[in-house]
């Protein structure tokens, strides 16, 4: 599979349990990424090449990754999946939507979600849900 296939099985999946997904695919080269619940349960970046240091997103999924499964970097944890990981990758991201909404509660978790539609971030991805 390829990043685009890779971005359709995702998504599909990721609306079944009931996540609002923005998508934006890169100009410059084939990563694609993904927000959920309008980034507070964070993103995703799909590509098959590693990305630039200056950058760090919770959920990446690399074609053939070799590395470090789980990085850190200052206060921000990353997650690394390879193309044939995408259950590991769907239960971590489930995990992480219970860990904030028993840390902020359902009602707390869907006013932030309000608050980021404003954003002009969101301006730019294509909406699925």
């Amino acid at each position: 599979m390829n990043e685009k296939e890779i971005c359709s099985v995702l998504i599909k999946r990721l609306i079944e349990l009931n996540f609002i997904i923005h998508r934006y695919d890169s100009y410059s080269t084939s990563s694609i990424y993904l927000k959920l619940d309008y980034g507070v349960c964070c993103g995703i970046r799909i590509s098959n090449h590693n990305g630039k240091k200056k950058y760090h997103y919770r959920f990446n999924v690399i074609k053939d990754y070799k590395g470090d499964k789980i990085t850190q970097f200052e206060n921000l944890v990353s997650y690394f999946f390879t193309f044939e990981e995408i259950e590991e990758l769907l239960e971590h991201i489930k995990k992480e939507k219970e860990s904030k909404i028993q840390k902020y509660g359902i009602e707390k978790y869907e006013k932030i979600m309000e608050q980021e539609k404003s954003n002009d971030l969101f301006r730019r991805f294509k909406r699925y849900s």
